[in-house]
């Protein structure tokens, strides 16, 4: 009778366990997940003379789309023989992904995802210490004023997003962008847009790898 007892004491929390974990699988944590691109540190490493951080952030419209917005800043001051070059800027983006992955018992919201940017940059640039030689004057050093400038590019993103902790993501990114518009300065070329990269290229592809924490704001039905 003992062991009759026991035994049934057993399957009752079996079967309370699973209609828990039943009930969670049914449940979907929603909230906005905001996250830093490490890459920018990497730059920095390798090209002291690069200065940039870029933040993310985005929204589970439900399984399927994520809204999505980024922004950061970059700052050169690169030193040549001849003259030396500084400018600084910030940059926005915005746009959507579409997670291509069904959502998993154990992987719910992991994403492997394609999207699209629209991105705009607002900088400004200038040229100091410039060496200039003349026949006849000889060497002397001139300098080129700030002139603020403006850029527009669309990107198309594809990449992962992989919940490692809980409500804690690693991922990483492919980046392919294509120039709109690109304000020109007559006196002098800058050398790169903040959140674009090279500004001598109309079109572009670089990696990021993002490290993003999730606020879990709201528990909605598995299927909304």
């Amino acid at each position: 009778m003992k062991n009759i007892l026991r035994y049934t004491f057993l399957l009752l929390i079996l079967l309370a366990s699973s209609t828990e974990e039943g009930k969670s699988q049914d449940k979907r944590i929603k909230g906005p997940r905001f996250g830093v691109d490490v890459s920018g540190f990497a730059w920095q490493y390798f090209i002291p003379s690069r200065q940039n951080v870029g933040i993310t952030a985005d929204f589970e419209i439900n399984p399927e789309y994520y809204a999505a917005v980024e922004a950061g800043m970059l700052a050169t001051n690169r030193k040549e023989e001849t003259h030396q070059y500084s400018s600084t800027g910030f940059y926005g983006k915005i746009g959507f992904d579409r997670n291509f992955l069904e959502p998993q018992p154990q992987s719910r919201y992991d994403i492997l995802y394609g999207g699209f940017r629209l991105g705009g940059a607002i900088f400004s640039h200038q040229a100091d210490n410039i060496i200039l030689s003349d026949g006849y004057w000889g060497e002397y050093t001139a300098s080129i004023p700030s002139h603020n400038l403006n850029a527009f590019w669309v990107e198309a993103v594809g990449g992962i997003k992989t919940e490692v902790f809980e409500n804690f993501f690693m991922g990483w990114s492919v980046r392919g962008q294509l120039m709109l518009f690109q304000q020109k300065n007559r006196d002098m070329k800058p050398w790169l847009i903040p959140g674009y990269g090279n500004a001598d290229s109309n079109t572009s592809i670089y990696i990021t790898y993002t490290l993003s924490y999730r606020i879990p704001l709201l528990t909605v039905p598995q299927n909304k």
